[in-house]
């Protein structure tokens, strides 16, 4: 690793869907455990188990590990807790239910976010990229091949995701004191809020990607264990944390 990375993960209690998880991880990420640090945030939603025991799987695959185990559930203070704790120069943003399903480069997504001194981050595609070189769309924006091997987006107004992103530490420093804890952090990152609007149009987005490829990551058993578990979004409010059907 030519740079230590944080690990920011929020969490809730499904401790074996997290241990997957950070097998993807461990394997096809960051196989120099020594250059990375977990900082997890654990909501007091989910089975029902010690919280504890979350934390015991990280540390099967972290040497450090940093966490907090929330009093009540809530993914806009989880987001900005871990973000709060971030001091390496890049941070790797993740949920616990989001596997990789092939090796990247991470020396290779730093080396580009340095040469592109306006670009704040680097997402991974949760789907597949078209064979051509031509752009694609993703809801509103437009997503531009370049040849370093990445797309970069066109309109910055709806392209900043939570789902895996490697993000430059200056971005995540002047979000954390701009977020707010009454609206999903997802929601947050829009040129609709005024409050972030200054922040996003000043950065640039990428997302790392080659076309032709089929998609990175998947967080498909994440969704069988809401269902599962009967939790869900609260209808007609914004998503602050998962409710019982």
């Amino acid at each position: 690793m030519s740079e230590r990375i944080d690990i920011t993960m929020t969490a809730v209690i499904r401790p074996e869907l997290l241990n997957e998880t950070l097998s993807t991880i461990s394997e096809k990420v960051c196989k120099d455990r020594d250059g990375f640090r977990l900082i997890i945030n654990v909501d007091p939603i989910g089975e029902n188990i010690k919280p504890m025991k979350v934390i015991k799987v990280a540390r099967k695959y972290f040497d450090d590990v940093v966490f907090n185990i929330a009093k009540v559930p809530s993914f806009p203070r989880a987001v900005k807790w871990v973000w709060s704790q971030a001091t390496a120069p890049y941070i790797f943003h993740w949920e616990d239910d989001v596997n990789i399903l092939r090796e990247i480069d991470v020396d290779h997504m730093i080396k580009i976010l340095k040469e592109n001194k306006n670009l704040s981050s680097l997402r991974l595609y949760k789907g597949n990229t078209p064979k051509n070189r031509k752009a694609f769309h993703t809801f509103s924006c437009k997503w531009m091949y370049n040849e370093e091997g990445f797309y970069v987006a066109k309109d910055w107004r709806k392209q900043f995701g939570l789902n895996p992103i490697l993000i430059k530490r200056e971005f995540v420093q002047a979000a954390v004191k701009r977020m707010v804890e009454h609206t999903n952090p997802e929601k947050q990152f829009r040129y609709s809020q005024p409050y972030m609007r200054p922040l996003i149009k000043k950065w640039h987005y990428g997302i790392y990607a080659k076309p032709g490829e089929t998609r990175l990551i998947d967080g498909r058993k994440g969704v069988k264990w809401k269902q599962k578990m009967k939790l869900g979004k609260p209808k007609g409010k914004t998503f602050l944390k998962w409710e019982k059907k």
